[in-house]
């Protein structure tokens, strides 16, 4: 399901996140929206801009944000770097609204079914809640729609434990490389 909407980000798909109510203090479904940027969108790269700034200072958003904007200069034709975000939007991808930015990530797109990811980022409010994590499973979520249509995803992290969980292997002995390759 590939709608796209304008000269804006383009919605995706629907993908599932858990929750919190704090009535019943569980975890329900919900769902959010996954778009994907276009570097050569006025709108999507101040999106970015202001995502980052949301996120606050030193992070991944922010390196997202010099690479949407360099993207923004080169050859179209020549580019297979791909942003992408996960909101609680549920329409007008046109403007993307920071403050319902969920995560944000970047890949490299190394053939038809393969990528590389060059970041992924949890907005840091839902990492590090004061009390119960409002909303959970988000970079689950990114992992997912980025497992849907490639047989091989690699990755450099220190969070180990994370990727482990979501079935990805340490491929370096003495570094950070990590790697999901399809099950046949």
């Amino acid at each position: 399901m590939n709608n796209v909407i304008s000269f804006g980000a383009s919605f995706v798909q629907k993908l599932p996140i858990k929750k919190y109510s704090y009535e019943t203090k569980t975890y329900t479904p919900d769902y959010a929206s996954m778009a994907e940027l276009n570097p050569y969108d006025k709108n999507d790269v101040d999106s970015v801009y202001e995502i980052a700034r949301d996120f606050g200072g030193d992070s991944y958003a922010s390196n997202i944000y010099y690479d949407i904007k360099s993207a923004s200069h080169r050859d179209k034709n020549k580019y297979n770097i791909r942003f992408f975000v996960l909101t609680r939007q549920k329409d007008n991808f046109e403007k993307i609204q920071d403050i319902d930015v969920l995560g944000i990530a970047e890949i490299h797109q190394i053939n038809d079914r393969e990528i590389d990811i060059d970041y992924i980022q949890t907005h840091p409010k839902y990492v590090y809640p004061v009390g119960p994590k409002y909303i959970k499973r988000i970079g689950t979520a990114i992992l997912n729609y980025f497992k849907q249509d490639n047989d091989k995803i690699s990755l450099l992290s220190g969070n180990h434990a994370f990727y482990r969980k979501n079935g990805f292997k340490k491929i370096s002995p003495n570094g950070n490389r990590m790697l999901w390759v399809r099950e046949k």
